[in-house]
Protein backbone atom coordinates (compact mmCIF):
# COMPACT_ATOMS: atom_id res chain seq x y z
CA UNK A 1 0.00 0.00 0.00
CA UNK A 2 1.00 3.62 -0.69
CA UNK A 3 1.97 5.99 2.81
CA UNK A 4 0.85 8.97 4.06
CA UNK A 5 2.42 12.17 4.54
CA UNK A 6 2.30 14.11 8.32
CA UNK A 7 -1.39 15.94 9.38
CA UNK A 8 -2.27 19.20 7.48
CA UNK A 9 -0.79 22.46 8.24
CA UNK A 10 -2.95 25.40 9.05
CA UNK A 11 -2.37 28.76 7.15
CA UNK A 12 -4.06 31.58 6.55
CA UNK A 13 -6.37 31.99 3.03
CA UNK A 14 -4.80 28.86 1.13
CA UNK A 15 -5.44 24.84 2.43
CA UNK A 16 -4.04 21.76 4.26
CA UNK A 17 -2.39 18.41 3.91
CA UNK A 18 -3.24 15.15 6.10
CA UNK A 19 -2.89 12.12 5.80
CA UNK A 20 -5.18 9.77 3.68
CA UNK A 21 -5.70 5.86 5.05
CA UNK A 22 -3.12 3.23 3.27
CA UNK A 23 -4.15 1.66 0.47
CA UNK A 24 -3.23 -2.28 -0.56
CA UNK A 25 -0.16 -3.11 -2.24
CA UNK A 26 -0.46 -5.80 -5.96
CA UNK A 27 2.59 -7.78 -4.40
CA UNK A 28 2.40 -11.42 -5.40
CA UNK A 29 2.96 -12.73 -1.71
CA UNK A 30 -0.37 -14.68 -0.50
CA UNK A 31 -1.01 -13.41 2.76
CA UNK A 32 1.40 -10.52 3.07
CA UNK A 33 0.38 -7.04 3.10
CA UNK A 34 2.60 -3.83 1.78
CA UNK A 35 1.84 -0.52 2.58
CA UNK A 36 1.74 2.98 0.24
CA UNK A 37 2.08 5.95 1.73
CA UNK A 38 -0.49 9.07 0.51
CA UNK A 39 -0.04 12.42 0.58
CA UNK A 40 -3.15 14.20 2.52
CA UNK A 41 -5.17 16.70 1.95
CA UNK A 42 -3.44 19.56 0.31
CA UNK A 43 -1.46 22.49 1.92
CA UNK A 44 -3.08 25.29 3.75
CA UNK A 45 -6.16 25.74 5.95
CA UNK A 46 -7.55 28.78 4.42
CA UNK A 47 -7.33 31.55 7.20
CA UNK A 48 -7.83 34.99 7.08
CA UNK A 49 -6.62 38.00 9.65
CA UNK A 50 -9.63 39.97 10.90
CA UNK A 51 -10.13 43.10 10.17
CA UNK A 52 -9.66 46.12 12.60
CA UNK A 53 -12.77 48.65 13.10
CA UNK A 54 -12.61 52.23 12.53
CA UNK A 55 -12.28 54.44 15.97
CA UNK A 56 -10.87 53.72 18.85
CA UNK A 57 -11.47 50.25 20.52
CA UNK A 58 -10.67 48.56 23.40
CA UNK A 59 -6.74 47.14 23.75
CA UNK A 60 -8.18 43.86 24.57
CA UNK A 61 -10.57 43.18 21.54
CA UNK A 62 -7.70 43.83 18.93
CA UNK A 63 -5.52 41.68 20.84
CA UNK A 64 -7.61 38.82 20.91
CA UNK A 65 -8.36 39.47 17.18
CA UNK A 66 -4.10 39.51 16.34
CA UNK A 67 -4.76 35.83 18.36
CA UNK A 68 -7.43 34.55 16.39
CA UNK A 69 -5.42 33.44 13.36
CA UNK A 70 -5.49 30.05 12.63
CA UNK A 71 -2.04 30.01 12.12
CA UNK A 72 -0.29 27.16 13.79
CA UNK A 73 2.46 29.87 15.59
CA UNK A 74 -0.09 30.57 18.24
CA UNK A 75 -1.47 27.71 20.45
CA UNK A 76 -4.69 26.41 19.49
CA UNK A 77 -6.30 26.20 22.71
CA UNK A 78 -5.29 30.00 22.80
CA UNK A 79 -6.69 30.87 19.69
CA UNK A 80 -10.25 29.13 20.43
CA UNK A 81 -10.59 31.96 23.62
CA UNK A 82 -9.47 34.65 21.47
CA UNK A 83 -11.79 33.70 18.34
CA UNK A 84 -14.56 33.05 20.92
CA UNK A 85 -14.17 36.02 22.25
CA UNK A 86 -14.40 37.92 18.83
CA UNK A 87 -17.51 35.78 17.86
CA UNK A 88 -19.35 36.79 20.94
CA UNK A 89 -18.32 40.74 20.98
CA UNK A 90 -21.05 43.14 20.24
CA UNK A 91 -18.74 45.61 18.13
CA UNK A 92 -17.82 43.03 15.76
CA UNK A 93 -19.24 42.83 11.85
CA UNK A 94 -20.58 39.94 10.00
CA UNK A 95 -17.35 39.60 7.91
CA UNK A 96 -15.29 39.47 10.89
CA UNK A 97 -17.40 37.13 12.94
CA UNK A 98 -17.51 34.77 9.86
CA UNK A 99 -13.71 35.10 9.96
CA UNK A 100 -13.29 34.24 13.51
CA UNK A 101 -15.49 31.17 13.07
CA UNK A 102 -13.47 30.11 10.08
CA UNK A 103 -10.26 30.30 12.65
CA UNK A 104 -11.51 29.01 15.50
CA UNK A 105 -12.81 25.98 12.93
CA UNK A 106 -9.03 25.42 11.90
CA UNK A 107 -7.92 25.14 15.63
CA UNK A 108 -10.56 22.93 16.31
CA UNK A 109 -9.27 20.55 13.28
CA UNK A 110 -5.80 21.24 14.49
CA UNK A 111 -7.25 20.03 17.88
CA UNK A 112 -8.87 16.87 16.06
CA UNK A 113 -12.25 17.80 17.01
CA UNK A 114 -13.44 17.89 13.10
CA UNK A 115 -17.29 17.85 14.39
CA UNK A 116 -16.67 20.83 16.42
CA UNK A 117 -14.74 22.13 13.43
CA UNK A 118 -17.66 21.33 11.16
CA UNK A 119 -19.69 23.02 13.21
CA UNK A 120 -18.09 26.53 13.18
CA UNK A 121 -17.55 26.53 9.73
CA UNK A 122 -21.58 26.30 9.44
CA UNK A 123 -21.32 29.46 10.88
CA UNK A 124 -18.88 31.11 8.62
CA UNK A 125 -20.78 30.12 5.41
CA UNK A 126 -23.96 31.44 7.19
CA UNK A 127 -22.83 34.68 8.12
CA UNK A 128 -20.78 34.74 4.59
CA UNK A 129 -22.36 32.62 1.93
CA UNK A 130 -19.57 33.75 -0.72
CA UNK A 131 -16.96 32.77 1.83
CA UNK A 132 -15.10 29.87 -0.70
CA UNK A 133 -11.92 29.39 1.95
CA UNK A 134 -14.53 28.47 4.53
CA UNK A 135 -16.29 25.93 2.26
CA UNK A 136 -12.93 24.42 1.13
CA UNK A 137 -11.88 24.21 4.84
CA UNK A 138 -14.92 22.42 5.60
CA UNK A 139 -14.35 20.10 2.89
CA UNK A 140 -10.90 19.21 4.57
CA UNK A 141 -12.89 18.70 7.96
CA UNK A 142 -15.07 15.98 6.19
CA UNK A 143 -12.55 14.39 4.54
CA UNK A 144 -10.62 13.95 7.71
CA UNK A 145 -13.77 12.56 8.88
CA UNK A 146 -13.54 10.00 6.33
CA UNK A 147 -16.96 11.77 4.87
CA UNK A 148 -16.19 12.19 1.18
CA UNK A 149 -19.00 12.98 -0.70
CA UNK A 150 -19.71 15.89 1.30
CA UNK A 151 -16.14 16.55 1.03
CA UNK A 152 -16.54 17.13 -3.00
CA UNK A 153 -19.52 19.10 -2.18
CA UNK A 154 -17.62 21.39 -0.13
CA UNK A 155 -15.02 21.37 -2.80
CA UNK A 156 -16.96 21.99 -5.63
CA UNK A 157 -18.51 24.79 -3.81
CA UNK A 158 -15.10 27.00 -3.33
CA UNK A 159 -14.58 26.13 -6.60
CA UNK A 160 -17.61 27.70 -8.52
CA UNK A 161 -16.92 31.02 -6.08
CA UNK A 162 -13.12 30.53 -6.94
CA UNK A 163 -12.28 28.01 -9.64
CA UNK A 164 -8.68 27.97 -9.91
CA UNK A 165 -8.25 27.32 -6.62
CA UNK A 166 -5.40 24.72 -7.19
CA UNK A 167 -6.09 23.14 -3.60
CA UNK A 168 -9.38 22.47 -3.73
CA UNK A 169 -8.86 20.50 -6.86
CA UNK A 170 -6.23 18.55 -5.10
CA UNK A 171 -8.34 17.79 -2.34
CA UNK A 172 -11.05 16.66 -4.67
CA UNK A 173 -8.97 14.69 -6.37
CA UNK A 174 -8.02 13.03 -2.96
CA UNK A 175 -11.70 12.00 -1.92
CA UNK A 176 -11.98 10.64 -5.42
CA UNK A 177 -9.55 8.38 -5.07
CA UNK A 178 -10.73 7.39 -1.69
CA UNK A 179 -13.60 6.71 -3.16
CA UNK A 180 -12.32 4.55 -5.71
CA UNK A 181 -13.51 6.54 -8.52
CA UNK A 182 -9.57 6.85 -9.69
CA UNK A 183 -9.85 8.05 -13.04
CA UNK A 184 -11.38 11.25 -11.62
CA UNK A 185 -8.70 11.24 -9.16
CA UNK A 186 -6.00 11.91 -11.83
CA UNK A 187 -8.35 14.12 -13.94
CA UNK A 188 -8.93 16.36 -10.78
CA UNK A 189 -4.62 16.12 -9.97
CA UNK A 190 -3.64 16.89 -14.02
CA UNK A 191 -6.09 19.92 -13.40
CA UNK A 192 -4.46 21.39 -9.96
CA UNK A 193 -0.89 20.39 -11.72
CA UNK A 194 -1.83 22.97 -14.59
CA UNK A 195 -2.48 25.19 -11.99
CA UNK A 196 0.56 25.03 -10.11
CA UNK A 197 3.04 22.37 -11.56
CA UNK A 198 5.43 22.77 -8.93
CA UNK A 199 3.37 21.29 -5.96
CA UNK A 200 5.30 17.82 -5.98
CA UNK A 201 2.63 16.25 -3.35
CA UNK A 202 0.47 16.09 -6.37
CA UNK A 203 2.46 14.37 -8.32
CA UNK A 204 2.79 12.12 -5.36
CA UNK A 205 -0.60 11.57 -5.28
CA UNK A 206 -0.86 10.98 -8.99
CA UNK A 207 1.03 7.81 -8.47
CA UNK A 208 -0.85 6.70 -6.14
CA UNK A 209 -3.34 6.45 -8.45
CA UNK A 210 -1.57 5.05 -11.49
CA UNK A 211 -0.52 2.32 -9.22
CA UNK A 212 -4.11 1.36 -7.69
CA UNK A 213 -4.61 1.00 -11.92
CA UNK A 214 -1.85 -0.70 -12.22
CA UNK A 215 0.20 1.22 -14.33
CA UNK A 216 3.49 1.12 -12.98
CA UNK A 217 5.43 3.00 -15.32
CA UNK A 218 3.38 6.19 -15.31
CA UNK A 219 3.44 5.94 -11.48
CA UNK A 220 7.06 5.44 -11.28
CA UNK A 221 7.03 8.52 -13.67
CA UNK A 222 5.55 10.79 -11.29
CA UNK A 223 7.51 9.70 -8.26
CA UNK A 224 10.26 10.48 -10.34
CA UNK A 225 8.95 13.92 -10.93
CA UNK A 226 7.95 14.60 -7.54
CA UNK A 227 11.81 13.74 -6.49
CA UNK A 228 13.08 16.07 -8.59
CA UNK A 229 10.71 18.93 -7.11
CA UNK A 230 11.67 17.75 -3.76
CA UNK A 231 14.78 15.22 -3.11
CA UNK A 232 13.82 14.05 0.03
CA UNK A 233 10.07 13.14 -0.27
CA UNK A 234 10.57 10.07 1.95
CA UNK A 235 6.91 8.77 0.64
CA UNK A 236 7.68 9.12 -2.96
CA UNK A 237 11.12 6.71 -2.63
CA UNK A 238 8.58 4.57 -0.51
CA UNK A 239 6.01 4.39 -3.09
CA UNK A 240 8.47 3.95 -5.97
CA UNK A 241 9.79 1.52 -4.39
CA UNK A 242 6.61 -0.84 -3.97
CA UNK A 243 5.86 0.08 -7.59
CA UNK A 244 8.86 -0.91 -8.69
CA UNK A 245 8.22 -4.05 -6.03
CA UNK A 246 5.23 -4.38 -8.42
CA UNK A 247 6.65 -4.68 -11.32
CA UNK A 248 9.23 -7.32 -9.86
CA UNK A 249 12.04 -5.35 -9.68
CA UNK A 250 12.68 -6.11 -5.86
CA UNK A 251 16.77 -4.44 -6.12
CA UNK A 252 15.66 -1.08 -7.06
CA UNK A 253 12.56 -1.51 -4.65
CA UNK A 254 15.29 -2.31 -1.89
CA UNK A 255 17.29 0.62 -2.82
CA UNK A 256 14.17 3.22 -2.55
CA UNK A 257 13.21 1.82 0.44
CA UNK A 258 16.68 2.36 1.73
CA UNK A 259 16.57 6.10 0.47
CA UNK A 260 13.35 6.38 2.34
CA UNK A 261 14.21 5.29 5.55
CA UNK A 262 17.63 7.17 5.70
CA UNK A 263 15.05 10.26 5.12
CA UNK A 264 12.79 9.09 7.72
CA UNK A 265 12.57 5.67 9.42
CA UNK A 266 9.30 4.55 9.87
CA UNK A 267 7.30 0.87 10.53
CA UNK A 268 5.80 1.36 6.65
CA UNK A 269 8.92 0.86 4.55
CA UNK A 270 10.86 -1.10 7.11
CA UNK A 271 7.74 -3.95 6.54
CA UNK A 272 7.70 -2.74 2.53
CA UNK A 273 11.19 -3.49 2.53
CA UNK A 274 10.82 -6.81 4.75
CA UNK A 275 8.60 -7.90 1.47
CA UNK A 276 11.00 -7.31 -0.81
CA UNK A 277 13.38 -9.19 1.06
CA UNK A 278 10.79 -12.03 1.50
CA UNK A 279 10.41 -12.04 -2.19
CA UNK A 280 13.71 -12.04 -2.47
CA UNK A 281 13.70 -15.11 -0.25
CA UNK A 282 16.21 -14.02 1.85
CA UNK A 283 14.44 -14.53 4.87
CA UNK A 284 16.22 -13.52 7.58
CA UNK A 285 17.01 -10.20 6.57
CA UNK A 286 13.01 -9.62 5.96
CA UNK A 287 12.55 -10.80 9.78
CA UNK A 288 14.97 -8.39 10.81
CA UNK A 289 12.63 -5.60 8.90
CA UNK A 290 9.36 -6.63 10.53
CA UNK A 291 11.05 -6.89 13.66
CA UNK A 292 12.10 -3.45 13.15
CA UNK A 293 8.80 -2.00 11.88
CA UNK A 294 7.30 -3.74 15.28
CA UNK A 295 9.79 -1.81 17.55
CA UNK A 296 8.48 1.45 15.97
CA UNK A 297 4.96 0.63 15.47
CA UNK A 298 3.86 -2.24 18.35
CA UNK A 299 0.50 -2.61 16.65
CA UNK A 300 1.38 -2.44 13.07
CA UNK A 301 -0.59 -5.91 12.08
CA UNK A 302 0.30 -6.84 8.65
CA UNK A 303 4.18 -6.99 10.27
CA UNK A 304 3.59 -8.92 12.40
CA UNK A 305 1.61 -11.62 9.42
CA UNK A 306 4.48 -11.40 7.00
CA UNK A 307 6.80 -12.03 9.72
CA UNK A 308 4.82 -14.98 10.66
CA UNK A 309 4.56 -16.01 6.55
CA UNK A 310 8.71 -16.13 7.06
CA UNK A 311 8.76 -17.84 9.81
CA UNK A 312 6.71 -20.59 8.57
CA UNK A 313 8.69 -20.78 5.22
CA UNK A 314 11.89 -21.54 7.20
CA UNK A 315 9.99 -23.72 9.28
CA UNK A 316 9.73 -22.33 12.21
CA UNK A 317 5.52 -23.27 13.16
CA UNK A 318 5.84 -21.82 16.34
CA UNK A 319 6.65 -18.38 15.99
CA UNK A 320 4.79 -18.32 12.81
CA UNK A 321 1.63 -19.42 15.05
CA UNK A 322 2.69 -16.85 17.92
CA UNK A 323 2.72 -13.80 15.49
CA UNK A 324 -0.76 -14.77 14.27
CA UNK A 325 -2.24 -14.57 17.27
CA UNK A 326 -0.74 -11.32 17.70
CA UNK A 327 -2.30 -10.64 14.95
CA UNK A 328 -5.91 -11.79 15.57
CA UNK A 329 -5.37 -10.59 18.67
CA UNK A 330 -4.84 -6.69 17.96
CA UNK A 331 -7.63 -6.98 15.39
CA UNK A 332 -10.33 -10.16 15.99
CA UNK A 333 -11.99 -8.94 12.53
CA UNK A 334 -8.53 -10.02 10.69
CA UNK A 335 -9.73 -13.13 8.20
CA UNK A 336 -6.35 -13.12 6.73
CA UNK A 337 -4.67 -13.60 9.77
CA UNK A 338 -7.84 -16.80 10.56
CA UNK A 339 -7.00 -17.85 7.78
CA UNK A 340 -3.00 -18.15 7.62
CA UNK A 341 -3.40 -19.38 11.29
CA UNK A 342 -6.06 -22.24 9.47
CA UNK A 343 -3.57 -23.24 7.21
CA UNK A 344 -0.89 -23.83 9.38
CA UNK A 345 -2.85 -25.44 12.03
CA UNK A 346 -3.94 -27.97 8.77
CA UNK A 347 -0.34 -28.76 7.94
CA UNK A 348 0.33 -29.48 11.47
CA UNK A 349 -3.13 -31.96 11.59
CA UNK A 350 -4.08 -30.15 14.57
CA UNK A 351 -7.86 -30.05 12.12
CA UNK A 352 -9.96 -28.76 14.85
CA UNK A 353 -7.94 -25.78 15.26
CA UNK A 354 -7.68 -25.53 11.42
CA UNK A 355 -11.36 -25.65 11.09
CA UNK A 356 -12.05 -23.17 13.56
CA UNK A 357 -10.09 -20.36 12.41
CA UNK A 358 -10.84 -21.58 8.39
CA UNK A 359 -15.00 -21.26 8.90
CA UNK A 360 -14.23 -18.08 11.23
CA UNK A 361 -12.44 -16.57 8.36
CA UNK A 362 -14.73 -17.66 5.78
CA UNK A 363 -17.32 -15.70 7.95
CA UNK A 364 -15.93 -12.67 7.89
CA UNK A 365 -15.04 -12.48 4.45
CA UNK A 366 -17.73 -15.00 2.89
CA UNK A 367 -16.77 -14.25 -0.77
CA UNK A 368 -13.35 -15.29 -0.95
CA UNK A 369 -13.46 -18.65 -2.76
CA UNK A 370 -9.73 -19.68 -0.76
CA UNK A 371 -11.27 -19.47 2.51
CA UNK A 372 -14.15 -21.96 1.11
CA UNK A 373 -11.69 -24.46 -0.48
CA UNK A 374 -9.31 -24.61 2.72
CA UNK A 375 -12.30 -24.86 5.05
CA UNK A 376 -13.73 -27.83 3.21
CA UNK A 377 -10.23 -29.37 3.11
CA UNK A 378 -10.51 -29.69 6.93
CA UNK A 379 -13.93 -30.57 7.24
CA UNK A 380 -13.65 -33.63 5.03
CA UNK A 381 -10.94 -34.70 6.67
CA UNK A 382 -12.89 -34.62 9.92
CA UNK A 383 -15.32 -36.42 8.37
CA UNK A 384 -17.94 -33.46 8.67
CA UNK A 385 -20.46 -31.80 6.72
CA UNK A 386 -18.83 -29.27 4.54
CA UNK A 387 -20.25 -25.97 3.65
CA UNK A 388 -18.74 -25.62 0.58
CA UNK A 389 -22.19 -26.30 -1.95
CA UNK A 390 -23.80 -23.70 -0.10
CA UNK A 391 -20.83 -20.99 -0.65
CA UNK A 392 -20.59 -22.29 -4.06
CA UNK A 393 -23.30 -19.56 -5.59
CA UNK A 394 -21.36 -16.96 -4.59
CA UNK A 395 -18.19 -17.54 -6.39
CA UNK A 396 -17.80 -17.38 -10.30
CA UNK A 397 -16.80 -20.13 -11.52
CA UNK A 398 -15.72 -19.17 -15.22
CA UNK A 399 -12.79 -17.35 -12.83
CA UNK A 400 -9.38 -19.09 -11.25
CA UNK A 401 -10.32 -20.65 -8.29
CA UNK A 402 -14.13 -21.14 -9.81
CA UNK A 403 -12.46 -24.41 -11.58
CA UNK A 404 -10.87 -25.52 -8.24
CA UNK A 405 -13.73 -25.22 -6.53
CA UNK A 406 -15.71 -27.36 -9.11
CA UNK A 407 -12.98 -30.24 -8.62
CA UNK A 408 -13.31 -30.74 -4.70
CA UNK A 409 -17.48 -30.55 -5.69
CA UNK A 410 -16.61 -33.56 -7.95
CA UNK A 411 -17.90 -31.25 -11.25
CA UNK A 412 -14.82 -32.14 -12.72
CA UNK A 413 -11.26 -33.72 -13.43
CA UNK A 414 -7.88 -32.98 -12.26
CA UNK A 415 -6.89 -33.15 -15.95
CA UNK A 416 -9.61 -30.46 -16.94
CA UNK A 417 -8.36 -28.63 -13.58
CA UNK A 418 -5.22 -28.54 -15.24
CA UNK A 419 -6.57 -27.37 -19.05
CA UNK A 420 -7.62 -24.42 -17.34
CA UNK A 421 -4.32 -23.36 -15.74
CA UNK A 422 -3.38 -21.02 -19.25
CA UNK A 423 -2.45 -17.86 -18.86
CA UNK A 424 -0.80 -14.87 -20.42
CA UNK A 425 1.19 -14.24 -17.32
CA UNK A 426 3.69 -17.17 -16.67
CA UNK A 427 3.71 -16.23 -12.51
CA UNK A 428 -0.19 -16.40 -12.55
CA UNK A 429 -0.02 -19.47 -14.78
CA UNK A 430 2.90 -20.94 -12.52
CA UNK A 431 0.29 -20.05 -9.41
CA UNK A 432 -2.52 -21.80 -11.09
CA UNK A 433 -0.66 -24.77 -12.01
CA UNK A 434 0.77 -25.07 -8.09
CA UNK A 435 -2.49 -24.86 -6.79
CA UNK A 436 -4.12 -27.00 -9.24
CA UNK A 437 -1.35 -29.71 -8.18
CA UNK A 438 -1.84 -29.27 -4.57
CA UNK A 439 -6.01 -29.13 -4.72
CA UNK A 440 -5.47 -32.67 -7.37
CA UNK A 441 -3.45 -34.37 -4.67
CA UNK A 442 -5.80 -33.81 -1.84
CA UNK A 443 -8.84 -35.07 -4.02
CA UNK A 444 -6.20 -38.26 -4.53
CA UNK A 445 -5.61 -38.44 -0.72
CA UNK A 446 -9.25 -37.92 -0.41
CA UNK A 447 -10.20 -40.70 -2.36
CA UNK A 448 -7.97 -43.22 -0.87
CA UNK A 449 -5.30 -42.87 -4.09
CA UNK A 450 -2.29 -42.35 -2.24
CA UNK A 451 0.43 -43.26 -4.69
CA UNK A 452 -1.35 -40.99 -6.88
CA UNK A 453 -1.64 -38.33 -4.13
CA UNK A 454 2.39 -38.30 -3.39
CA UNK A 455 2.87 -37.90 -6.63
CA UNK A 456 0.91 -34.50 -7.30
CA UNK A 457 2.33 -33.34 -3.91
CA UNK A 458 5.81 -33.87 -5.75
CA UNK A 459 4.52 -31.93 -8.20
CA UNK A 460 3.20 -29.20 -6.48
CA UNK A 461 6.67 -29.32 -4.51
CA UNK A 462 8.25 -28.23 -8.01
CA UNK A 463 5.68 -26.24 -9.60
CA UNK A 464 4.97 -23.76 -6.46
CA UNK A 465 6.98 -21.15 -5.51
CA UNK A 466 8.70 -21.71 -1.84
CA UNK A 467 6.53 -18.83 -0.36
CA UNK A 468 3.21 -20.00 -1.42
CA UNK A 469 1.58 -21.58 1.45
CA UNK A 470 0.62 -24.51 -1.00
CA UNK A 471 4.46 -25.60 -0.98
CA UNK A 472 4.87 -26.18 2.73
CA UNK A 473 1.21 -27.31 2.72
CA UNK A 474 2.61 -30.31 0.17
CA UNK A 475 5.33 -30.75 1.96
CA UNK A 476 3.28 -31.87 5.38
CA UNK A 477 1.13 -34.09 2.64
CA UNK A 478 4.26 -36.06 1.73
CA UNK A 479 5.49 -36.78 5.34
CA UNK A 480 2.19 -37.74 6.34
CA UNK A 481 2.72 -40.33 3.85
CA UNK A 482 6.17 -41.18 4.47
CA UNK A 483 6.97 -39.91 1.12
CA UNK A 484 10.43 -37.81 0.73
CA UNK A 485 9.11 -34.63 -1.23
Amino acid sequence: MPQDDPGFRGVYHRAGRRPDPVAPSGLRVPGLGATVIAAALSAILATAAIAALGGEEPRQVSRERTLCTGRPDTPWDRQISSCTAVIQSDRETEMNRAIAYNNRAIAYFGKTDYDRAVADYDQAVRLDPDYAFAYYNRGNAYQAKGDHDRAILDYDKALALQPNMSAAIYNRGNAYRAKGQIDRAIADYDEALRLYPQYFQTYGNRGIAYFAKKEFDRAIADYDEALRLNPNYANAYGNRGLAYAAKGDFDRAIADYDQALRIRPGAIDFNNRGLAYHAKKDFDRAIADYDAALRLDPRHISAYSNRSDAYRVKGDAARALADLDQAIMLDPTYAPGYFARGRTHFAAGALIKAQSDLKRARELEPDDPYYALWLDLAERRLHVASGLADAAPRFDMAIWPGPVVRLLLGETTPAALLATTDDPDPNRQRGKLCEADFFSGEVALRDGADQEAARLFRRAVEDCVQTFFETTAAKAELKALGVAP
